[in-house]
């Protein structure tokens, strides 16, 4: 059994957006508020980060998380990236350094960026091949799949019967194996319509359509989307995260 606890469903700038009077983003409702995406995998006693964006110091500390036995770079952008420096809490007084999974592009370009962190050995690279099979992370299997982010290729993760896709706009033609039903679906979904770089709901239903996964959360929200009132247009097996969720998986 895994659990998924979502620490944050925002999207780049976040909800609220810095500066931004909108309805939205004035909203006090703790359901419009959000963190830049970022998931958390446990399984026992071991917990697998996926993506470490500018608000993850807050995140981990509203979890109460103080181990981390991996973490995984979907892809080279600030808000999955940018937190990088507050992991080298979890390379102090350990036996090993934090190991982070990517592709290899993108681990060497962080590699370079970060060399301080390695040096220190409060990180370690490991790189990924797009389609990679990866038994025992931190006690869990993981397969992972290559997707089309526009300007560049971001990672999925398939685990058992969950699906991570975030930050994509479309699939190569080997990855839609990894897609099909699926029990439950972590998908991005930026805005009612979609952009060059990501699913919009528009695409998020006719995904929904097409691979028929039995449940689908929205994650990567905007703040163009209210919690509630996008439930209006979702169908029965869908549904909005919010920050903080915890999604159990068998």
């Amino acid at each position: 059994m895994l659990e998924i606890t979502i620490l944050g469903c925002g999207a780049s700038l976040g909800v609220p957006v810095l500066a931004c009077k909108c309805r939205i983003c004035m909203s006090t409702d703790p359901y419009n508020k959000r963190a830049r995406p970022s998931i958390l995998i446990s399984k026992a006693d071991k917990n697998i980060l996926v993506d470490f964006g500018l608000d993850v110091r807050m995140q981990l500390m509203r979890e109460n998380i103080t181990s981390l036995d991996a973490a995984i770079l979907t892809h080279d952008h600030a808000d999955h990236v940018g937190g990088i420096d507050d992991l080298r809490v979890f390379g102090y007084d350990t036996d090993d350094a934090l190991s982070i999974y990517s592709d290899p592009k993108t681990i060497d370009i962080i590699s370079n960026r970060y060399n301080y962190m390695i040096k220190e050995k409060r990180i370690k690279m490991s790189k990924l091949d797009g389609y990679e099979s990866i038994h025992n992370i931190a006690g869990v299997d993981i397969q992972f799949f290559e997707q089309d982010h526009y300007s560049m290729k971001s990672l999925g993760l398939r685990i058992g019967d969950f699906v991570y896709t975030n930050d994509v706009i479309a699939y190569p033609v080997e990855s839609e194996k990894f897609l099909m039903n699926a029990k439950t679906c972590v998908i991005d979904c930026m805005d009612y319509t979609s952009t060059l770089a990501h699913f919009g709901l528009d695409k998020v239903l006719l995904w929904n359509e097409k691979y028929r996964p039995e449940f689908v959360w929205l994650t990567n929200m905007s703040h163009t989307i209210d919690y509630f009132e996008i439930q209006k247009q979702l169908p029965s097996n869908m549904k909005p995260l919010y920050d903080g969720q915890k999604i159990i998986v068998h």
